[in-house]
């Protein structure tokens, strides 16, 4: 059996158990699953690239670390969580930065960013509204993270309508898992607590941390292409 292969089947079984000791509330499965998770991910990308990006291993060691401070619950754990992300974001502006090519928009994409900057606008406002007020000694950490993740949503989005590459489109598909992924968390730990907003939180953060895997491993001559 090939390696890459072992490593999607591998991928596949802990994906299902974490998603079931979620659904299922079994914490004890999922602290020895989850953790697998993210090294099986760098697993997948060190077999599909020549060299290894130092900068992106920081960026998979924040989202482990976030998964261990959630997971161990030690004191200040949400707090720890809530900063590991907001670094790791940071970091993702970097690779907009380094991917960046010379505006070239259309009036049909000067609109249809203009309607996604509006809605996605109203829609961050209104689950600020949602969270603020249960946020606690945790405000100004939960501020400053939906604002760095409004933020990169917007940056991502505006790079996919410019480039419109593959490259693109992995990156602007995993930061839209993370939002759908970091907003059933603070819906379900400051709004309204729910399994369902578990379960997704819990799909979608794997799926995010894939995509991002699948940005890294496209090839770079993608990004000069135009028309996907």
């Amino acid at each position: 059996m090939k390696i890459r292969t072992l490593i999607w089947i591998l991928l596949l079984i802990t994906g299902i158990l974490c998603v079931l000791s979620t659904a299922m509330h079994w914490p004890e499965l999922e602290l020895y699953v989850k953790p697998t998770t993210v090294p099986l991910f760098f697993m997948l990308y060190w077999f599909n690239v020549k060299k290894v990006d130092g900068l992106f291993l920081i960026i998979l060691l924040l989202c482990f670390l976030g998964d261990i401070f959630l997971l161990t619950r030690i004191d200040n754990s949400l707090m720890y969580v809530l900063l590991s992300y907001t670094i790791c974001y940071i970091i993702l502006f970097y690779f907009l930065y380094k991917n960046y090519q010379p505006i070239d928009y259309s009036a049909i994409d000067v609109v249809l960013f203009v309607v996604f900057f509006v809605a996605w606008t109203y829609v961050t406002y209104e689950l600020y509204q949602a969270v603020e007020p249960s946020m606690g000694d945790v405000r100004f950490y939960g501020v400053s993270y939906l604002v760095i993740l409004y933020l990169l949503l917007v940056a991502a989005v505006f790079h996919y309508i410019n480039v419109r590459s593959a490259k693109s489109l992995w990156f602007l598909i995993a930061i839209l898992n993370f939002v759908i992924s970091d907003s059933s968390f603070a819906l379900n730990q400051f709004y309204m607590p729910s399994i369902e907003f578990e379960i997704i939180n819990s799909i979608y953060q794997l799926l995010a941390v894939f995509f991002l895997v699948k940005f890294k491993i496209s090839s770079p001559m993608s990004l000069k292409l135009k028309d996907l």
